[in-house]
């Protein structure tokens, strides 16, 4: 990799250190939600998780709708119904953003890929501490409240990794690392249409071009532990990874590079990868 290249997120500033870790969503109240999808005005049923570094996040959200007939299989053996339910999941990674305002802190999550299509409106908050673990996220540019809880175990140390390619080059593969909780996000290949609408949801795009599911599911975003041996999936966009103890280890070479060495699927093996070191804070030196 060549030193002039430039670190992704590398402008953007550190976020107050009481917002560091994972947050698990316990409710989600909008009334845009009633109105727009015929759904209840809160929600509690999503499993949520957002883990949150220095600098960068990675968020995951499945519906519990999509928990239904679901299989750890690839995609290629869903089933158009399954496919349907996956396109329901939401999920996105990039930098954030936290101003200081007369009236309290704004947080924008700047979504360098997102599991769904790109929406109208930035996504961005107030945050409200209730007290040290428990905040109230209160939209800007959407009307919603969400309650977040900080797992227990999710401080002490905070890594974000980007993946490189053979030639040494930012891949856009992400890894972050909170406390015990490691997220690992690949975003798809495919592109969306020239002329597709701002706004529309995955399952709006599908229904227009069913054919693309695969391609355009073919993203992962996946949440689980790590206890510097192996990492337990709990939750992925990808179910195959779902339940899935991983072999993985993570330890730091220089000032710019980690090694990592995970599989790319469940059963593959895995050789060191050296990835770009974005943020690395972890005082017990833990990782090596």
């Amino acid at each position: 990799m060549s030193r002039a290249a430039r670190m992704p997120g590398a402008e953007a500033r550190p976020v107050p250190a009481d917002l560091r870790g994972v947050w698990v969503r316990t409710l989600l109240q909008t009334e845009t939600l009633a109105e727009h999808v015929g759904a209840p005005p809160s929600d509690t049923t999503t499993w949520v998780r957002w883990l949150q570094t220095s600098r960068w996040h990675a968020d995951l959200r499945v519906p519990q709708r999509a928990f239904q007939g679901r299989v750890a299989r690839p995609l290629a053996e869903q089933t158009p119904a399954q496919l349907a339910l996956l396109a329901e999941q939401q999920g996105f990674v990039g930098v954030t953003r936290v101003e200081t305002q007369p009236t309290g802190e704004v947080c924008t999550w700047l979504r360098e890929h997102d599991f769904q299509p790109p929406s109208l409106h930035p996504d961005s908050g107030w945050l409200l501490f209730e007290r040290p673990d428990r905040l109230v996220e209160v939209g800007i540019h959407a009307d919603y409240n969400e309650v977040w809880e900080r797992l227990p175990d999710s401080g002490g140390r905070f890594v974000a990794l980007a993946g490189l390619d053979v030639s040494g080059q930012d891949d856009r593969r992400r890894l972050l690392l909170a406390g015990r909780y490691l997220m690992r996000t690949r975003p798809r290949q495919a592109g969306w249409p020239r002329g597709m609408p701002p706004g529309m949801t995955l399952v709006e795009a599908l229904l227009h071009q069913p054919e693309r599911a695969r391609d355009w599911l073919d993203f992962e975003i996946s949440f689980g532990t790590f206890d510097g041996a192996a990492w337990q999936v709990q939750c992925s966009t990808l179910p195959v990874f779902e339940n899935q103890a991983l072999p993985c280890a993570v330890h730091r070479l220089d000032d710019r590079l980690a090694s990592v060495t995970l599989p790319a699927e469940p059963g593959a093996t895995a050789d060191p990868e050296a990835w770009q070191v974005l943020e690395w804070d972890d005082p017990a030196g833990s990782l090596g």
